[in-house]
């Protein structure tokens, strides 16, 4: 434990000067009854449960001052708070086909907006990241409580060049918790495919080389976790999907697909030409069936709200530091409030 203003911690020494005032009290108290009554009849005049009583009281109020006292040194402790470990982590296609209006305004706008309402409608408490992809996958906003980070990562995305998939469910395998432990080689081997280094070095991120490899977590052991997945299904680059979603699945994360598009596709102009942008939601459908997901379309709220609604809680317990000045001055209430009402039961008054 630390404190935030240790100099005033010297406030609990007052705590013996109480102490000594309320002996000193009972001292002079006492000879006081000597002269009314021999030694011998000292307990018939006075009442002995009377006396306990008070002490009792007193002593309630003595701690309830103890702990404003070191509270006031704003004391930080690391304790352990219950989180929500299940995690979502988004991943949203960037590429040139994502220009297209079939869905307006366009792909990419249309899925950042399912993608802000499907995260509005989750239960709280459960963290979401954001992965952009397009020739590689790139991790946004890490998975987090908070909303702003992910607003401002879904703000920033624009359209790139080609559509990897299979490094999207890569990297969102990547950080969602415990699963780069309990995939390993397989994973850090993927990873390494999906986003090649152009200098031969390898990716950022993985955990720290030692003498002795960490035990990987059991499968019931690991958090819920699931990625949704927003594309219009034309997977041209990086490593083919369908490895990874078999990671997926044996690491218990489903990926659900949503395809952005309509029809057989659209017709944009580009650079002065007129050019057909595809659409291939079998190749979505696909991902989803094998790893357990659901495949949807942009627009179907109510399927998108099911699978928020449905997406499961594992509460675990995090060491965090955190100040206890509130909780030691709502201890300290509660001391002082019992010693008033037992003071009231006993004596008829609070002191």
């Amino acid at each position: 434990m630390t404190f935030i203003w240790p100099m005033l911690l010297w406030g609990v020494a007052l705590v013996p000067v109480v102490v000594w005032l309320a002996v000193r009290t009972g001292i002079r108290e006492r000879k006081a009854r000597t002269r009314l009554a021999d030694d011998h009849l000292i307990d018939r005049v006075v009442d002995v449960p009377y006396r306990r009583r008070r002490r009792a009281s007193s002593a309630l109020y003595l701690a309830a001052l103890l702990l404003l006292l070191v509270g006031a040194g704003r004391p930080v402790a690391s304790i352990p708070l219950p989180t929500n470990r299940a995690t979502v982590m988004l991943a949203i296609d960037t590429s040139q086909s994502m220009m297209g209006d079939d869905i307006k305004p366009s792909r990419l706008e249309a899925a950042k907006a399912e993608a802000r309402a499907f995260v509005r409608g989750l239960p709280g408490g459960v963290r979401v990241g954001l992965i952009g992809f397009s020739d590689t996958g790139m991790l946004l906003a890490p998975p987090s409580t908070g909303r702003v980070i992910l607003e401002e990562a879904l703000d920033r995305l624009r359209p790139q060049q080609s559509t990897a998939i299979g490094a999207a469910i890569v990297e969102g395998l990547f950080a969602l918790p415990g699963r780069r432990e309990f995939l390993g080689e397989r994973l850090e081997r993927l990873r390494g495919q999906a986003t090649p280094d152009p200098f031969g070095r390898p990716p950022l991120g993985g955990p720290p080389s030692s003498g002795v490899p960490p035990t990987p977590p059991s499968v019931e052991d690991l958090p819920p976790g699931m990625i949704v997945l927003f594309s219009d299904g034309v997977a041209n680059a990086g490593v083919d999907p369908t490895i990874p979603a078999a990671l997926a699945a044996d690491a218990r994360v489903k990926v659900h697909t949503v395809a952005a598009g309509s029809g057989s596709g659209a017709v944009m102009r580009w650079e002065g030409r007129l050019v057909l942008v595809p659409f291939a939601p079998s190749v979505l459908q696909a991902l989803a069936q094998r790893t357990g997901g659901e495949h949807l379309r942009l627009g179907d709220a109510a399927a998108m709200r099911r699978i928020g609604e449905q997406f499961g809680r594992s509460i675990g317990w995090e060491h965090s530091r955190t100040e206890m000045t509130a909780l030691l001055a709502a201890a300290a209430g509660v001391l002082v409030l019992t010693g008033a009402g037992l003071s009231m039961a006993w004596f008829g008054r609070v002191p």
